[in-house]
């Protein structure tokens, strides 16, 4: 073979190289025809996702023993904080126990911004009961885009992005009534005589006392409501009390507040990753 021959094989091998080598580094458009799409993508970098935090609720009065909730007062208020640098929307969804859901609430977050879920809110959505509790779902739909490496997401560890804080604060009182001040009459007495013989002999003729609830504008008689408390404490009956012969010394006003019963506790709800 002459050497002119040699040279141009060897200058077209080149050029067929050179040109495979370029098709070859050429970027691929997304879906092009009759190109392979890379599967080797993580999942979590492509698939839409939803962040789901689920918050339990306790709503309302209970007054029997029926269930593992003492009789008392029960309050629930779900804080929630977008600690992100952007706006940020989530739908929240009732679930009562033993009942259906409701219809999903629509909210939107400012960067930086709190805000609250409540019995009273609660109660709109499933009714005025006496007592109601079942869970409050909060659904953050995000992008595959969020949970890519170069992501700035406040609270992303790993495959899991907690986009927003959210924490549930529970109060229980088991009072009937809410503390407040109350008025007391302090009754300073003598029994003089029982002739049912139902009292203890040691308090027949001695000085002692009673506290008990009064009231504003309120008219009674002391000695009438000293028999009252001798009859309950000893078991009289109406005519061994009416026969006590009671003797009041002195009776002062004054002022006391009702013993509040009152638990407090406060839980993180953790982001759990649907999708």
């Amino acid at each position: 073979m002459s050497p002119v021959k040699s040279l141009a094989i060897v200058v077209a091998i080149a050029a067929v190289v050179a040109v495979a080598t370029v098709f070859v580094s050429l970027p691929r458009e997304q879906n092009a025809p009759g190109v392979a799409q890379d599967d080797t993508a993580p999942a979590n970098e492509t698939e839409d996702k939803t962040i789901v935090y689920t918050a339990k609720f306790e709503c309302g009065t209970i007054s029997g023993d029926e269930g593992p909730l003492r009789p008392g007062h029960y309050d629930t208020d779900i804080g929630i904080l977008n600690k992100q640098d952007f706006d940020v929307q989530f739908t929240w969804t009732t679930v009562v126990n033993d009942g259906r859901a409701t219809h999903p609430v629509v909210k939107e977050l400012a960067p930086q911004t709190s805000t609250g879920i409540v019995c009273s809110m609660l109660r709109q959505l499933v009714g005025d009961e006496k007592f109601v509790e079942g869970f409050v779902i909060i659904e953050v739909p995000v992008s595959g885009q969020l949970f890519s490496g170069s992501s700035a997401v406040v609270g992303r560890q790993g495959d899991t992005v907690d986009i927003l804080d959210v924490q549930v604060f529970y109060t229980a009182n088991a009072l009937e009534e809410l503390p407040h001040e109350v008025l007391v009459d302090k009754i300073v007495f003598t029994v003089e005589s029982d002739p049912s013989g139902k009292l203890p002999d040691e308090i027949v003729g001695t000085t002692l006392d009673v506290t008990v609830r009064s009231a504003l504008d309120e008219i009674s008689d002391p000695v009438e409501r000293v028999r009252t408390v001798l009859a309950e404490k000893y078991k009289l009956s109406a005519q061994e009390a009416a026969g006590l012969d009671i003797t009041v010394q002195m009776v002062s006003v004054g002022a006391g507040t009702m013993i509040d019963d009152h638990a407090l506790s406060l839980s993180r709800v953790p982001p759990q990753t649907r999708g």
